[in-house]
Formats: C-alpha cells, sequence, structure tokens
C-alpha cells in the first residue's frame, strides 16, 4: 500500500513539473486566435526603479505560458463537447454538424438587446450626414452591412437557443436608410441565395466566394457590372479563428474556396498581412478610386475591390476619418460593418466637419441648459470637437448646435442616449436646438 501511494505520489509529482519544464526546453507557449498572453516581466521599470509587481506579473505569465498549455485547453474542450455538448469557452458557441458560432452575435440571434428607435433613426442619420459630405466632395457613397453568421445559418445553431421573432436591428435600420435615402446594399438575400454554405464552418467570416459574391453586390450597387464570383475556384485551406479560441492545438484546416487565378493589383507601401490599419493598392485598367472603412470581413473583400479601382485605400480605422477622402483623392467611399457592430454607429461619431443648417426660427427657450465639452480636433486642423448629451427629445430629432450665430447639425452619435457630437470652428458661446415632442427646443449651451 505504501509503495503505491509512493508510486502516485511521483507520478503526481511528474504531472506538474512537466508543464514547467516544458517551458523551459521548448519555450513558453505562444497566443492561439486573438488571444494577448502575458509578456515576461522584468526585476525593474523603465526608469530602473524596482518591479513591485514582479511577481504578481510572473505568476500571470507562467499561468498563461505553461508547456502544454494549448494542447491541454484543447483536451479539455474536446472532452466537454463530446460529453456535454457544450463550449469550453465563454467565446464560442458549439453549434450542430460541426458548426462554431461567435458569441457575440447571440444577442441579435435572439433579439436580447435591441437598439432603441432614437438609435436606430441616429445610426441612419449618422450614415445620412457621411453621404452628404461626401456628394459634397463629389464621391458617391455606399454603406455594407456584413450579416452574422446565425443570421445567415440559423439551422446550425443550438436548439436551446431561440431565434428572435422581432424585425431585427438591421431590418430597423433599413427601414431607416430607405427613409433618408442612404445608398446600401442588403448582403443577406444575396448570400442565402447559394445553395451551398459560404461562411465557413469553424470560423466567423465569409469565404473568398462569398466574398466574391458580396464584391459583386457592391459594385452592382454601384452601377458597375462584376461577376467575380462567376470565375473559376480551387480547393484550398483555411484554419478558423473560432477553432484557434476553441481548440488552440488543432491545426486541422477547413476546406477554402480560393479564386483560381493571381490577382491583378499590387499593394503600394509596405504591407504585412490584411489586418494592416491601412492598406493601399493600385490596378491597371480599373477606373475609379476607393476609400473603403471595413472590419475583418474587409480581409478578404480588400483583394476583391482592390481589382475593381485604379487605386484604393482601405482602413480599419474607427471612428471614421472623412478627411481621408480628400487626401487619398477618392471617387468612391464604401463603409462595411458587422451586423454586431451596427450600434458602433452611434458610439463613434465620424470625424468630419458638420454641415452648416439654417437656425430654427420657431423655438421654444427653455431655462435648462446642455452641457457640452469641447476639445481640439487633432485629425481636422484649425477645428474644435464638441459633444453633449440631450437628457429628452424626440427619437426622429436632429441636434443643430449654433455657435458663435453659425448653425451647424451635430452628428447624433456618441456616449449615451442622445448624445451628438460635432466638428466646428472655435467658439465662445452656443445654443443647442431639437426637437420635443414636436417642438423645437433651444438650451443655452455650456461650455
Amino acid at each position: 500500500m505504501k509503495r503505491f501511494a509512493m508510486v502516485f505520489v511521483v507520478l503526481f509529482l511528474l504531472l506538474c513539473v512537466t508543464p514547467l519544464a516544458a517551458m523551459v526546453v521548448l519555450g513558453p507557449a505562444e497566443a492561439a486566435a486573438n488571444q494577448v498572453l502575458a509578456a515576461a516581466p522584468g526585476l525593474t521599470e523603465s526608469d530602473g526603479s524596482l518591479n513591485d509587481a514582479y511577481f504578481s506579473e510572473l505568476e500571470d505569465y507562467v499561468d498563461q505560458r505553461f508547456g502544454f498549455r494549448q494542447e491541454l485547453i484543447t483536451l479539455r474542450a474536446k472532452l466537454t463537447a463530446a460529453v456535454f455538448r457544450e463550449s469550453a469557452t465563454d467565446s464560442v458557441i458549439l453549434g450542430r454538424d460541426g458548426w462554431l458560432f461567435y458569441q457575440e452575435t447571440l444577442a441579435d440571434y435572439q433579439g436580447t438587446a435591441p437598439l432603441s428607435d432614437r438609435s436606430i433613426w441616429a445610426a441612419a442619420r449618422t450614415l445620412a450626414l457621411l453621404q452628404e459630405q461626401a456628394a459634397e466632395r463629389g464621391a458617391e457613397f455606399l454603406f455594407v452591412m456584413a450579416p452574422n453568421k446565425n443570421t445567415l445559418y440559423p439551422q446550425y445553431m443550438p436548439a436551446r437557443y431561440t431565434a428572435a421573432d422581432t424585425p431585427s436591428n438591421w431590418e430597423r435600420l433599413q427601414e431607416q436608410l430607405d427613409i433618408q435615402s442612404v445608398g446600401y446594399v442588403d448582403l443577406i438575400p444575396v448570400l442565402a441565395a447559394e445553395p451551398e454554405p459560404v461562411y465557413y464552418r469553424t470560423d466567423s467570416h465569409w469565404t473568398p466566394y462569398g466574398s466574391a459574391l458580396a464584391h459583386d453586390a457592391i459594385l452592382a450597387a454601384l452601377g458597375v457590372d462584376a461577376d467575380l464570383a462567376a470565375e473559376p475556384f480551387v480547393e484550398g485551406e483555411h484554419l478558423g479563428d473560432l477553432q484557434e479560441m476553441l481548440y488552440p492545438a488543432d491545426t486541422a484546416p477547413e476546406a477554402s474556396p480560393e479564386l483560381a487565378r493571381p490577382r491583378t493589383f499590387t499593394h503600394l507601401g509596405s504591407f504585412r498581412s490584411p489586418e494592416d490599419l491601412t492598406i493601399r493598392t493600385e490596378s491597371d485598367g480599373a477606373p475609379g478610386s476607393l476609400l473603403m472603412f471595413r472590419d475583418s470581413f474587409g480581409n478578404t473583400l480588400y483583394a476583391d475591390m482592390a481589382e475593381s479601382f485604379s487605386r484604393a485605400c482601405f482602413s480599419r480605422a474607427m471612428p471614421v476619418r472623412l478627411d481621408l477622402l480628400e487626401s487619398e483623392s477618392a471617387d468612391t467611399l464604401v463603409l462595411e460593418l458587422v451586423e454586431r457592430n451596427l450600434a458602433r454607429l452611434v458610439t463613434e461619431a465620424p470625424i468630419m466637419e458638420a454641415p452648416q443648417r439654417e437656425q430654427p426660427k420657431d423655438a421654444v427657450r427653455t431655462a435648462e441648459s446642455v452641457a457640452m465639452t469641447r476639445q481640439d480636433a487633432a485629425q481636422l486642423e484649425e477645428m474644435t470637437r464638441y459633444s453633449g448629451t440631450i437628457a429628452q427629445l424626440d427619437a426622429d430629432s436632429p441636434v443643430y448646435v449654433a455657435l458663435d450665430g453659425t448653425c451647424y447639425e451635430a452628428t447624433p452619435a456618441g456616449a449615451g442616449e442622445g448624445a451628438f457630437t460635432l466638428y466646428a470652428p472655435a467658439a465662445s458661446a452656443g445654443e443647442v436646438f431639437y426637437r420635443l415632442e414636436g417642438q423645437w427646443i433651444c438650451s443655452e449651451a455650456v461650455f
């Protein structure tokens, strides 16, 4: 009995020591997917003083970097999936037939976080202002929404999650886009019409073939004939981002339809990967110039779009910077945003000069004031950024701000419901105009 106990203790100690030994011999575990692991701590700070947090930082470093960490995480996730049909990480939903879904799309799928009527109107108004400003600079504007994966393939979601039976944020936004005459393309019917999936099973994004379909729909909305999706595709390989999150040591790729021919554009300047903040391209023989703001769905889409414009600039900057339209000499402005991030249209106001408007003449003055903050606008010379929040206003009310007698329309976006932001010349006094129960109200602006 004692001998058995001794063997058990030795084996237990070996199991405990092995990950640390592997960390020393094989090196620390690397990050998988979008993980950000702790860096090795230093005994001293940059100024030469002792690092008081060294031992806590060392604990985090070892905890996140010990040997065989990714293999052990993968083993646990595989066992959890096989036995309990559950995902071992909060970031990934384990679907049917090997399909994986991004957890952050669940609220849209179930309709548990609908945007307010004010936010829906404000999102459309923000896009309308972008379109207006682009048109004044001679550029055509188009908004593109990349659908969530479970919007297209709800049949692969776990049965315990019930799809919403109310209009989605995107459906409600489309109504406002139509009312406010904003150019957009709805990719859902285009992608859903395909008999075979155009999104990866183990990734949150569309395949290159799905991207080609999106490209053709975008070009059609811009009045340009395109048939990229009809070209030959060959089978390639792709390692899904959701698979890396759930099973970091499982490097088995998924089949991926890749464009058979070489690309017909070249990168300008340095290029490291499709994740670059800014990518510039040129393509001989293609007409027009493009400025496109995009998210991770543009990692594939940018290459498709680059072939269709003589010059193109693709930016992942948020908020949108309209000043790039002139510096890039673009005649087309495209904003692509994934469905789960539609709220960013009302939380991150575009960086652009506010358009001038006529001051409402029938406004009722109120004793209540509106607090506004102001700061220098680093991206816009000789401009000041003003922002504030109005506690009560009509869902479809614009916000005008008169600064030293000149009236501007603010972008209805910022921090909180009823937020507004504008970029305008510095001023010493201001008034804020908005509608409440159909009546224009005028309040003093307090800086």
